[in-house]
């Protein structure tokens, strides 16, 4: 459950705070706070977050694997030939997805732990750079290929988060695919990389409830109309 609290930069009251998430973005101020045994400090700036027609939204309900969780963050994402959101989707045991929204399309992430040697090998393949694009590889049993090698920048974030990510933030990212919807992306800071492992969907697929409204926009006939007034 949410709680409110006041940012200690601004004095605002800021509400999202959510059990397990260490980081919360004030969105009077912007500013990013850091959650340490209840207390708050400002740890860097989240930036403005711009405008958009998407139909999430901090409190959007959205079923994955049969268990339905709620967005509580954001992060706005840019490289040099576009912008994508990735929502972070908290579950009631506390357990977290990121959705990654581009182009109408929805992926679920979760993160894996890789082993030494897998490490050794994406990191091989973030070496290479582009020249690695096309490259097909075996990853626990699926066949996948490299779709995307580039860096990324965050451009605002807001709601509880999983650690500091000011604005401007980079990080390498590498994309995998695979012909069945199934997806790996690889994430290096210079010092945290991850391994994200999840499949494409539609938003259909997610099950939705409280979507955002927009003027002259109906709502989708597979919105979860019960949830979505709650």
């Amino acid at each position: 459950m949410q709680s409110m609290v006041t940012c200690p930069k601004c004095g605002g009251e800021v509400t999202g705070k959510r059990p397990g998430l260490p980081v919360l973005v004030c969105g009077n101020c912007q500013s990013i706070l850091a959650i340490n045994a209840d207390q708050l400090k400002p740890a860097g700036e989240a930036g403005r977050m711009p405008f958009d027609v998407s139909p999430l939204q901090l409190g959007s309900l959205l079923v994955v694997e049969g268990t339905r969780g709620e967005v509580v963050g954001r992060e706005r994402w840019r490289w040099e030939r576009g912008f994508w959101n990735e929502w972070l989707l908290q579950f009631p045991d506390g357990s977290v997805r990121w959705v990654a929204e581009e182009a109408g399309l929805y992926m679920v992430m979760e993160e894996v732990e890789a082993s030494a040697e897998e490490l050794q090998f994406f990191r091989q393949v973030e070496s290479e750079g582009r020249d690695a694009l096309g490259r097909s590889i075996g990853f626990r049993g699926e066949d996948y290929t490299i779709s995307d090698i580039k860096t990324v920048r965050c451009v605002a974030s807001e709601g509880a988060q999983l650690q500091i990510i000011p604005a401007d933030f980079a990080r390498s990212s590498i994309d995998f695919r695979s012909a069945n919807k199934s997806a790996l992306t690889w994430q290096n800071d210079g010092k945290s990389p991850s391994l994200w492992q999840g499949r494409y969907c539609t938003l259909e697929d997610l099950e939705p409830a409280r979507l955002r409204r927009f003027d002259g926009w109906a709502r989708p006939n597979f919105e979860n109309h019960s949830e979505a007034s709650a």
